[in-house]
């Protein structure tokens, strides 16, 4: 099974840009790009949900310098991890 990562990544974007939105003034669709990948990398590779909500929550908190909610961040995480990229990671 091969990956489509051009669709995977275009998801976790579209989440972050629409349901993460630490900034939350019409920013462009591309504000969040530099954490796109990370993300997806965290997801491909079947990071816990603790990694993944750490990792949107230092970039909220420290790098953005925006906390998110926790509710909003837990909701967040939740939609991330039903992408289910971790179970498509090929057999070795």
């Amino acid at each position: 099974m091969s990956r489509d990562t051009k669709a995977e990544s275009a998801a976790v974007r579209k989440i972050l840009h629409s349901d993460w939105d630490p900034i939350g003034c019409g920013v462009p669709e591309d504000e969040y790009d530099s954490y796109v990948w990370p993300v997806y990398a965290l997801l491909i590779r079947g990071a816990p949900r603790e990694e993944v909500a750490a990792y949107l929550q230092w970039a909220a908190d420290v790098n953005i310098k925006l906390p998110v909610p926790e509710e909003k961040l837990t909701a967040v995480v939740d939609k991330l991890m039903a992408l289910g990229f971790a179970s498509k990671i090929p057999p070795t």
